[in-house]
């Protein structure tokens, strides 16, 4: 019997992909005005490729690093500004355009009424999911939030399935797990989660995860409501 049902959030319960272009371009063009910068479209693909290619434990590729920006800035021989005045503009720009999604909005609270438990289990940095959380007004609507900042692992180890597990009262086999990476997600499912992956945001060159991929045991486009009843009734019907 499903329990509970955990979201990954970037790329899943939002498009993050989307969100970085948009808010890159909104920093790019503050900058020119700032008389700082010439080529908007080469300071984003210099970010973007830097964002692609270092990772380090915890780092949130869509709220922004320092490292990142630092970087950006050297290799476009950038002096007239500090990377820390660039982070606080871009994550700004960041959270002007993160919004609640209707659907997902809808889902927690069916999922409510149905009397499951629900949570965020995230490879990201905790103030990133704070603004997540405040600026979506979901906080009401989730029995537990588990950041990999703040675990100190990232999904796919064990210990962070464990921790959510744990704060939700529940076993592995009564949880569903809903996600964009067969790796970070699927994780879940080895340790008796089914795991769901959801496709609409998915980018495959948006993804730092080390380890194996999954199959996941069933797919939806996007969390909605429609699609969450039509998988929870399926998984249950599975032996």
């Amino acid at each position: 019997m499903i329990k509970a049902c955990v979201f990954d959030v970037g790329n899943t319960l939002i498009n993050d992909s989307e969100l970085v272009v948009s808010a890159l371009q909104c920093l790019a063009a503050w900058l020119k005005e700032s008389d700082v910068l010439n080529d908007e479209s080469g300071f984003v693909d210099t970010y973007r490729e830097f964002n692609r290619n270092i990772h380090r434990a915890h780092w949130s590729h869509t709220y922004g690093e320092i490292e990142l920006f630092q970087r950006t800035l050297d290799a476009l021989g950038m002096k007239g500004i500090k990377p820390e005045s660039v982070l606080r503009r871009y994550r700004q720009l960041i959270e002007n355009v993160t919004k609640p999604d209707p659907g997902v909005i809808e889902v927690l609270k069916f999922l409510r009424e149905r009397r499951m438990k629900t949570a965020l289990l995230t490879n990201e940095r905790s103030a990133r999911i704070e603004m997540f959380v405040r600026k979506t007004k979901i906080e009401g609507l989730l029995d537990a939030i588990v950041v990999s900042e703040e675990v100190g692992v990232e999904k796919p180890h064990p210990l962070i399935f464990e921790q959510v597990r744990r704060r939700l009262g529940v076993e592995f086999a009564e949880i569903v797990i809903f996600g964009d990476s067969e790796t970070a997600d699927g994780g879940g499912k080895k340790l008796g989660m089914k795991f769901v992956l959801v496709k609409a945001y998915k980018v495959p060159a948006w993804s730092w995860d080390a380890g194996s991929r999954v199959e996941p045991d069933y797919e939806v486009e996007k969390i909605s409501k429609k699609e969450i009843e039509r998988c929870l009734i399926a998984l249950e019907e599975r032996p």
